[in-house]
């Protein structure tokens, strides 16, 4: 199954690129962003408990260690996107940047062969760090070395930095860059926030799930649950402070250089999207998750983090497509079957590659000196 649905995926990929190459390498730049971007969460998840000592993650972490196991799979997908430079990014072309003083000015940073080489510096230092943190993570189910806890906190706070840094440059090169006359000082933490966000979702959907097929019973509880849904509760609205944030400040000073990001998505087809995607990953959460009871339903919980799931994908397409259809004189928004067939194989990868992590090792870390602590955790 997972398989035909990579194959449908490949197949939807050349359909729209023969019907449309923006559209293709739109598609293929956001579905690859989303899936990069859940392996860093998960390393990112795995540095925070480990720097700050935490239990609460400790009954589940098998999983935000699986998610890391995409990011050689994400560096392959990433390097795939040199073909598609020339139709994403217009900072690309020497004769348009030529002739446009500012992206001139901005060619030391934004030229292709640079970008090239950060995609592959980025890429090592997440997959060496993710790589060590999972290791020395099941050396210790076999060995019950208590040093290895040490290690951990040390790779996770070099995780940690080199994520804060990395993360924010890889937003600006490969979404902010597809408009590169327009930029915001805010939008790395916009990124961060909705891949945190969209972490969450994906940790706490798995975990659901697990437990209806019999795994992680009487370690996961309705606690555990009720933990994870106070952060995607809280961080659905931070997500929501830095979209306001980023917005008004833009429409309050309505410089003509910063407004036309905002301009071109409000208008044509892509109005109500805009609209839309605050809806769905913040309205909807909110009123879902705001009751005690809310945040301890399994049944509530699984499908407010589907709604999120497909959230971050509908705020990342609009983070690329406006601009790259803008450049090849389109105005109207194109969603179909290639985006859904397109994120549909993406999917069908990530969760083949995850599954087979979670696979290979013990589903819960029985020898993790904070797992006792962590499921007895209560709210």
């Amino acid at each position: 199954m997972l398989i035909s649905g990579m194959l449908a995926g490949i197949g939807c990929f050349v359909w729209g690129f023969m019907a449309s190459p923006e559209r293709a390498w739109i598609n293929y730049l956001v579905d690859a962003f989303y899936f990069v971007s859940l392996g860093l969460g998960g390393g990112l998840i795995l540095g925070i408990t480990s720097v700050t000592s935490s239990s609460w993650a400790t009954p589940y972490k098998r999983i935000p260690e699986a998610l890391t196991k995409f990011l050689p799979y994400g560096f392959l997908i990433m390097l795939g996107l040199f073909f598609g430079i020339h139709t994403l990014y217009e900072w690309s072309h020497h004769s348009v940047v030529e002739a446009d003083p500012i992206l001139k000015g901005k060619a030391i940073y934004l030229n292709s062969s640079f970008f090239m080489i950060r995609i592959v510096v980025f890429f090592i230092l997440w997959i060496i760090v993710t790589k060590v943190m999972t290791t020395l993570s099941n050396r210790q189910d076999q060995t019950n070395d208590p040093k290895i806890t040490a290690k951990l906190v040390k790779w996770g706070a070099v995780f940690l930095i080199i994520f804060g840094f990395s993360y924010s440059l890889a937003s600006f090169d490969w979404l902010m860059s597809v408009k590169p006359h327009w930029f915001s000082t805010i939008y790395g933490v916009y990124m961060f926030s909705g891949l945190f966000v969209n972490v969450l979702a994906v940790i706490t959907f798995m975990v659901i799930y697990l437990q209806k097929r019999g795994h992680l019973i009487g370690v996961v509880t309705e606690d555990h649950l009720h933990d994870l849904g106070k952060l995607i509760f809280g961080f659905t609205t931070f997500w929501a402070y830095i979209w306001i944030s980023q917005y008004l400040l833009i429409w309050y000073s309505n410089i003509p250089e910063e407004t036309v990001y905002f301009v071109s998505r409000e208008q044509h087809s892509w109005d109500w999207l805009f609209y839309f995607n605050l809806a769905i990953n913040w309205v909807i959460p909110f009123f879902a998750l705001m009751s005690r009871n809310s945040k301890r339903s399994s049944f509530i919980l699984y499908r407010v983090c589907i709604l999120l799931i497909v959230g971050r994908w509908l705020d990342l397409y609009l983070a690329v497509a406006p601009d790259v259809y803008e450049h090849a004189g389109q105005t109207n928004a194109q969603i179909g079957i290639i985006e859904v067939g397109m994120a549909l194989g993406f999917g069908c990868l990530f969760t083949l590659v995850v599954g087979r992590a979670l696979g290979k090792s013990n589903i819960v870390a029985k020898n993790d000196p904070f797992l006792e602590e962590g499921i007895h955790l209560q709210q």
